[in-house]
């Protein structure tokens, strides 16, 4: 009986299109107000993949016990293995936006972010920027849809389905669920919130992206619609958002049609959807950052939906936001060493790439571990970390036990011979490792960096092992986060 009278509650909220009247009164909220008001708001964990559902419950009980009335729990699904899925209502107006978070398990940025938002707005409800927005929209947020796959830190869910790819055939419970809601509600604005793969870059001039957004199509013509223009400008408000705090760091993610996939099929449907993608931030605090990132993001652009200021934005500027680029940055390059191994060729120039997966995986299976990703003329590539080995001799080393350990490491070429060498010398150590000490994709072993030193020999001057730069002697150059302009 419950469960029905929720399901008829949802049908009499469906939301229209904003009225039209007086010009919008801008929001109060600009910017740099959101960015220092996140940390007074937050309640998110400081390990967003450390949330799982259980934690999650409790953050959304504790908030509505702090703000009472606030929002409301108005429907529950079920996953595949029976952990339910909240939906929640919060604001009373006539355009309705649907926000759902970590439908990938292993994305759950804008899932802490969520938190952070409820809790800004209410504490913040006596603003009158706050009171429009709960005025004007009504938000239905589903901020954790694959509770079983974020149990695992994994993409897919229980079944070991790839729920952003079931929006056709709904063998999901998961995904029956969200498809239900948005049939029941019908909400005129969707947010489709995710990770993406951190090593991307914001265009040929751009740094490592932080956020990339899509005005998600409806149709494989890519037709421009009334939706799609409002998601485009949504688009441009973000970018304007944030990168005052990312420079650089903001870009447009790649744009195709895939009609099994959810984005696109709310588009299809009749809920215009923007999809917001977090990518990485390398240094201190990095799922910090990209929190942050995402309160901004989605407080400031809903304001602007809510009081019409969005209207002002011109949604030809979307082209303008430079697209993600990839395969184009990595986690480490080492320049200009000459490369030998265990095959017994002749050194050789060659740039060395390594990846090191972080706790979001993309839809890959490779590179579970820290590895070499590419070798060769890498003048296309940049690192987070680059190292210039010019005049150095690249020596890939297989050892067994933590490789990391520089000092032990050291010790156990010391006890070989082979700190201070004779490159002959050196050159048939190696060669003797045979195959197991070839410098290709995929390698996950120790590559040592040896310099010229006195009388023909080679001293050691450092390694890279899982994907880290060893040695007090190496030089790196690294990318620097961006500070928030003040």
């Amino acid at each position: 009986m419950q469960r029905a009278f929720l399901f008829v509650a949802l049908a009499l909220c469906v939301p229209g299109v904003a009225t039209q009247g007086a010009p919008p009164t801008p929001a109060t909220w600009k910017a740099h107000r959101l960015w220092d008001a996140w940390p007074r708001a937050r309640v998110s964990p400081a390990d967003p993949w450390g949330l799982k559902h259980a934690g999650l419950r409790v953050a959304l009980g504790d908030l509505q016990a702090r703000h009472p009335g606030l929002f409301s729990i108005v429907e529950e699904g079920l996953s595949s293995e029976g952990r339910q899925i909240p939906v929640l209502r919060l604001g009373s107006g006539s355009t309705g936006v649907l926000l759902w978070s970590q439908m990938h398990g292993d994305e759950p940025t804008a899932t802490s972010a969520l938190l952070d938002v409820l809790n800004w707005l209410g504490a913040s409800r006596a603003d009158a920027a706050v009171q429009k927005l709960l005025a004007n929209l009504t938000l239905w947020i589903v901020p954790m849809l694959n509770p079983d796959g974020a149990e695992r830190a994994r993409r897919w869910n229980a079944q070991e389905i790839d729920i952003n790819r079931d929006a056709m055939r709904l063998s999901t419970p998961e995904g029956r669920f969200l498809k239900a809601v948005r049939d029941r509600v019908q909400p005129l604005i969707g947010y489709n919130l995710h990770n993406q793969n951190p090593n991307l870059l914001a265009g040929k001039a751009g740094s490592q992206v932080a956020i990339s957004l899509l005005s998600v199509p409806g149709d494989e013509d890519l037709s421009e619609t009334r939706g799609t223009r409002r998601t485009k400008q949504l688009a441009v408000k973000i970018q304007r958002l944030v990168t005052v705090f990312a420079t650089g760091r903001i870009s447009r993610y790649d744009m195709d049609y895939t009609a099994r996939a959810f984005g696109d099929s709310m588009t299809r449907w009749g809920t215009a959807t923007l999809l917001v993608e977090t990518g990485g931030w390398a240094g201190p605090d990095e799922a910090q950052r990209l929190v942050q990132l995402n309160f901004v993001a989605l407080v400031g652009s809903l304001m602007a939906l809510a009081d019409g200021s969005i209207d002002a934005i011109n949604s030809q500027d979307y082209a303008l936001i430079p697209l993600n680029l990839r395969d184009s940055l990595t986690t480490l390059v080492v320049r200009n060493a000459r490369l030998t191994g265990g095959r017994g060729l002749p050194p050789f120039t060659a740039d060395l790439s390594f990846v090191v997966p972080g706790a979001f995986a993309d839809e890959t299976m490779r590179y579970r571990e820290p590895a070499i990703k590419e070798v060769g003329d890498l003048s296309y590539a940049r690192g987070l970390t680059e190292v210039d080995a010019t005049g150095m001799l690249a020596v890939p080393w297989p050892m067994p036990g933590p490789a990391e350990d520089w000092p032990a490491l050291r010790e156990s070429l010391r006890a070989r011979g082979l700190v201070e060498v004779d490159e002959a010398k050196l050159l048939a150590a190696v060669r003797a490792l045979g195959e197991a000490a070839v410098a290709r994709p995929g390698y996950t072993g120790a590559v040592l960096l040896y310099r010229a030193g006195s009388a023909g020999t080679l001293m050691l001057e450092g390694a890279v092992a899982r994907g880290r730069v060893l040695g007090e002697k190496l030089v790196t150059a690294t990318e620097i986060p961006t500070a928030p302009v003040r």
